[in-house]
């Protein structure tokens, strides 16, 4: 019952989501509730655990890992995004649909759709509070302590990545030049490979507590790692820049994810 719960808990917040979305008459913000949508989540997980008597200490792990994650991103794009208008995704989406049903097509194909990814990429929450292991060995430990170390290292590259650009973005000199210092100078999209990262981590995390059933959860991490880098990350911020020099000069040099040293 933890996986139905759970998305009737997915279903719920993003129907929210859908109707603040209407109200303010700006579809980006799903970007803004999505890593808060993991917060909720978590706690919605914890919650049934507790109830269901499954709650172990490596899931207070794991809720950290994405509560620190979830929250930091929240704020972020929350703080950036906020009454800004709507995202040039968002906009060019509309003109796509036309006017016929745009508000339906948006709770499908924008809140919906982005719910069902939440659901899938989440599972690594469901089955650690679901289906936890009885008894922990040390290789267990170990194990979990690799994936937290993991864990840090996508935070670091997400974080950091995101805190340099902002800072580049802010200096006035450096209005219309392309960012390739600090993490950008070895992966183009230093805060993508962070968040796949970090998901990988919360996977191996999970499964080193986790009952075998919990290795069906690898598509959790696997599928936020396929969206980031051939779907709605790194293809959609490429294209806006595949006509500046710039910007291409700085691709032929620099790792597209995974971080590289940059080609002389």
């Amino acid at each position: 019952m933890i996986f139905v719960y759970s998305a009737l808990a997915t279903f719920s917040f993003f129907f929210i989501g859908f109707i603040v979305a209407q109200i303010k008459n700006d579809n980006s913000i799903a970007d803004i509730i999505w890593g808060l949508s993991f917060v909720v989540f978590a706690l919605f997980n914890t919650i049934y655990s507790g109830l269901a008597n499954t709650w172990s200490w490596p899931t207070l792990v794991l809720n950290a890992l994405v509560l620190i994650w979830g929250l930091r991103l929240f704020l972020y794009i929350g703080v950036r995004n906020w009454n800004k208008g709507e995202d040039f995704r968002y906009v060019n989406m509309r003109k796509k649909w036309g006017t016929r049903f745009p508000r339906f097509k948006a709770f499908i194909n924008v809140f919906m759709i982005q719910g069902f990814f939440q659901y899938v990429i989440g599972l690594s929450i469901i089955f650690i509070h679901g289906f936890p292991k009885t008894e922990l060995t040390g290789i267990s430990i170990f194990v979990l302590i690799i994936g937290v170390l993991v864990w840090i290292i996508g935070f670091v590259f997400e974080a950091v990545g995101d805190a340099q650009l902002k800072a580049f973005k802010k200096n006035p000199d450096n209005r219309g030049k392309i960012m390739d210092q600090g993490l950008w100078r070895y992966t183009r999209h230093p805060n993508y490979f962070g968040e796949a990262t970090m998901w990988w981590g919360v996977f191996i995390t999970m499964i080193a507590v986790t009952d075998p059933i919990g290795w069906i959860a690898i598509i959790s991490p696997i599928t936020i790692t396929w969206l980031l880098l051939f779907v709605s990350g790194v293809p959609l911020l490429e294209a806006k820049y595949k006509n500046n020099k710039a910007f291409q000069a700085y691709a032929q040099k620099t790792s597209v994810f995974f971080p590289l040293p940059p080609k002389k």
